[in-house]
């Protein structure tokens, strides 16, 4: 008897309890946030579907949450467009830079066309007899395929560009040719056929006794050499050997150069003490001779190693010297990774409107890389 009324009392609250659920709900979802009911009366229990109500609408900064998480998607293709250009700006042209340079394509888009300009030319001045600018042609249209990630033809027309300029009996123009066709083994992470070329660089710039050329070719070893696993020896020959001999003959973009590369062996070890102190002497040479145009890069590295160090306030006013820079040298990769950088950093500290606006940013620099738009926003 006592457990039956004990059930009947028990069945009695949980009723009640489940009677109160509807009410509540009802009671917080009677709001029309959308304004486009007029009139409602919750008491009429006529024909006809019930009144629904929509969810409030996101906030501005939920709707920012949702554009930053949309924008990891594309952060992958952005980051691989970012590193070939890394690549890219340390090929090396040949011949009139005047003239080649119109073939210079504006955004990814345009590569079609300048191909097509290419390959003309190229079958025109082979038609005349032109083998030397055939070949500076042959280097060109190399770059522009390694630019649009097209590595194939990239080592294709190099190894085309290298003959010909054999041929031609241009050896200096050669071995830049050379130099770039171990640029993409390095991108494509062939590091054997990219340490080979290396080493038939440093000794012909050994046999012709040309003191920078052996610096710059013994650093661009070093690079590989720290990829294959080798960091402590690529930082030795760098120290030992690269430095001093710039220091001989005076060189003080090489120096820089020379710095540069010692922060990023070191960055790719994350040993960013390390980097941070050789990116500073590089800029330390860079103001006090008057070079310019080495400070964007080097500002940008040091912003890169602030934030993978875990000090994004310093990352955040380094990024926004490097994009200022950038702006006036018109490096539209570069400006790119920095308002994506920034943008990251605003919206984890909680900052939604500088985040909004580096979001902004972004968006146009990546339209105007990917689909030519010109409409880049004026950035204070």
């Amino acid at each position: 008897m006592r457990i039956k009324q004990w059930l009947l009392r028990y069945a009695a609250c949980f009723c009640c309890i489940l009677g109160g659920v509807p009410l509540s709900l009802t009671a917080q979802h009677s709001v029309d946030f959308s304004g486009y009911i007029s009139k409602y009366d919750s008491t009429f229990s006529g024909i006809g579907p019930e009144v629904y109500f929509l969810p409030p609408p996101k906030s501005t900064e939920e709707l920012l949450d949702d554009r930053y998480a949309e924008k990891e998607i594309d952060s992958a293709l952005v980051e691989a467009y970012v590193d070939r250009m890394h690549y890219y700006h340390r090929l090396k042209m040949t011949g009139d830079n005047a003239v080649l340079a119109k073939y210079l394509p504006f955004a990814e888009t345009q590569a079609a066309s300048v191909e097509g300009k290419l390959l003309t030319e190229i079958e025109r001045f082979e038609k005349l007899g032109s083998i030397n600018l055939v070949g500076d042609l042959q280097n060109r249209l190399a770059m522009e395929y390694l630019a649009i990630g097209a590595d194939a033809y990239a080592i294709e027309f190099f190894e085309k560009a290298m003959d010909t300029k054999q041929r031609a009996n241009r050896m200096a123009d050669r071995d830049a040719i050379g130099h770039n066709l171990a640029v993409t083994y390095e991108y494509l992470g062939q590091l054997t056929e990219a340490h080979t070329l290396r080493d038939a660089l440093y000794e012909r710039a050994v046999e012709t006794r040309n003191a920078d050329q052996q610096g710059y070719a013994m650093m661009e070893l070093a690079v590989v050499k720290a990829k294959q696993g080798t960091a402590a020896e690529a930082e030795r020959d760098i120290i030992r050997k690269v430095v001093p001999l710039f220091r001989r003959t005076r060189n003080d973009e090489g120096r820089i150069a020379a710095y540069n590369t010692l922060a990023a062996i070191y960055f790719l070890q994350q040993k960013y003490p390390e980097a941070q102190w050789f990116l500073l002497q590089a800029k330390t040479i860079a103001d006090k001779e008057g070079l310019a145009g080495q400070l964007p890069e080097i500002i940008f590295s040091l912003a890169e190693v602030k934030k993978q160090s875990g000090n994004p306030r310093v990352a955040i006013e380094e990024y926004k010297v490097a994009n200022g820079l950038a702006q006036k040298d018109n490096m539209l990769g570069m400006q790119l990774a920095i308002q994506d950088a920034l943008g990251d950093l605003y919206h984890e500290a909680g900052n939604y409107d500088e985040a909004a606006v580096a979001l902004r940013r972004y968006d146009a620099l990546k339209h105007a890389l990917f689909l030519g738009a010109s409409d880049l926003p004026a950035i204070n």
